[in-house]
């Protein structure tokens, strides 16, 4: 539910903490799309990051600097960070490239789970 008191990334890392700290999903890889990243290079152009994000260390208006911080935000937000893998993906909803990237982060996951079964026996 959209709380129009709450800044969106903010609100997207709330729910982001709720679902990735789920014991449901404790031994899952978690693919994550941070979409719309069109919009976010126009905000990096003309919005500074550091009045809603104090701890931003980097330059407010690299597109870079401001996706490795979302990130790591993001990452944050696990409890156990020994947990499965977190794939992330800068996306635009019209780009094809997103199915290419997804099964290449299945293929990897499957892959690391027969080599971890497979050292196990």
């Amino acid at each position: 539910m959209e709380d129009r008191q709450t800044n969106r990334l903010t609100e997207s890392l709330n729910i982001f903490e709720t679902i990735v700290n789920n014991r449901v999903f404790a031994n899952v890889s978690i693919i994550l799309f941070l979409n719309k990243t069109d919009l976010l290079e126009e905000k990096v152009k003309n919005v500074n990051i550091k009045d809603y994000f104090p701890e931003f260390t980097g330059d407010p208006h690299n597109l870079q600097d401001v996706q490795k911080f979302l990130v790591e935000c993001f990452r944050n937000k696990r409890r156990e960070q020994q947990q499965k893998p977190l794939y992330h993906h800068f996306t635009t909803a019209i780009n094809t490239e997103n199915i290419r990237l997804v099964f290449r982060d299945v293929k990897d996951t499957i892959l690391h789970d027969n080599l971890k079964q497979l050292m196990l026996q």
